[in-house]
């Protein structure tokens, strides 16, 4: 297979860039990955685990400047550090870049200030992660069989978007165009509210004192399999969760307060249960059904 790319810079080696290497390597499709850390731990677990072929510390990288050695950066940062990063580019930088983030708006704002003409910046959104975060979870098939967003900027070149298109069709992703409001805004829903009230959900039954009483004497866990999958990616990666809250907080915000008046309808039906009037708890779970079927494509 011919290469896309000779050197690839992957900015951030967690579990999403990690992958992103591991796979890389897997399919053959760079010559060269380099990987880039904040800190001496990241710096030696990356090593260690033989994420990337090289391997440098963010603070030896930027004093180097060394962007222009790479064709394709890769920023996978929580979404904050990824603005802040796409400031520090070169103007004169020539190459392809994408990012992993979770919210687009700020990023593609970031985008557009920082480039006002003609770019090689397509936003990307994989979607596929894990409740663990951090190198030593990394696994090269994470991206396979999965949906990537992608989020043309203003002033984004043709080359640039077909590039980075094939370059996640080479990872065995399937890729759909979306716009940076709208991806926010729908992603608050599916992605970004679930795990707020994910993590509620324990934060809630947790500090229940029977809960507690009964989970501590218990030889194994109480919860049902109902728990136990609502809240797998309770917690999950806070710093991450902190810039995604930060950088979609009013689409976040609205999504959940209207998932609050649909849970205040549910629990007006309390009042209303009785022998003669038992059909609406059936025809709504009846309803949900056609409803997930639909957003997941079962």
């Amino acid at each position: 297979m011919n290469t896309l790319f000779k050197n690839v810079l992957i900015y951030g080696l967690g579990l999403m860039g990690g992958s992103l290497s591991l796979a890389l390597k897997k399919k053959k499709i760079v010559n060269n990955i380099t990987g880039l850390v904040r800190n001496k731990r990241s710096l030696e677990e990356a090593k260690s685990l033989q994420i990337a072929d090289e391997i440098y510390l963010e603070e030896q990288f930027l004093k180097e400047n060394l962007w222009n050695n790479f064709d394709l950066i890769v920023f996978s940062l929580p979404v904050d550090l990824t603005c802040l990063k796409i400031r520090m580019i070169p103007n004169d930088y020539k190459g392809f870049i994408t990012d992993l983030g979770s919210t687009k708006k700020e990023i593609i704002q970031t985008v557009e200030s920082k480039f006002p003409n003609t770019h090689n910046y397509i936003s990307s959104h994989p979607m596929t992660g894990s409740e663990h975060s951090g190198a030593r979870y990394a696994k090269e098939e994470l991206y396979e069989g999965k949906l990537c967003i992608l989020t043309k900027p203003n002033n984004s070149s043709e080359p640039a978007y077909e590039i980075i298109k094939a370059f996640w069709h080479y990872l065995g992703s399937k890729t759909v165009d979306i716009p940076p409001n709208d991806h926010d805004d729908i992603l608050a829903y599916l992605s970004h509210s679930p795990h707020i009230i994910s993590t509620l959900m324990v934060t809630w039954a947790g500090m229940n004192k029977k809960v507690e009483e009964y989970t501590n004497a218990s030889p194994f866990p109480i919860s049902g399999g109902g728990f136990r999958d609502m809240t797998r990616i309770a917690g999950s990666n806070p710093e991450m969760w902190q810039a995604i809250i930060s950088t979609n907080k009013n689409s976040i915000y609205h999504s959940l307060i209207e998932f609050k008046n649909r849970l205040e309808e549910l629990i007006e039906e309390f009042h209303n249960i009785n022998p003669e009037n038992n059909k609406f708890w059936k025809d709504y779970f009846e309803k949900s059904v056609k409803y997930k079927n639909n957003i997941l494509k079962n």
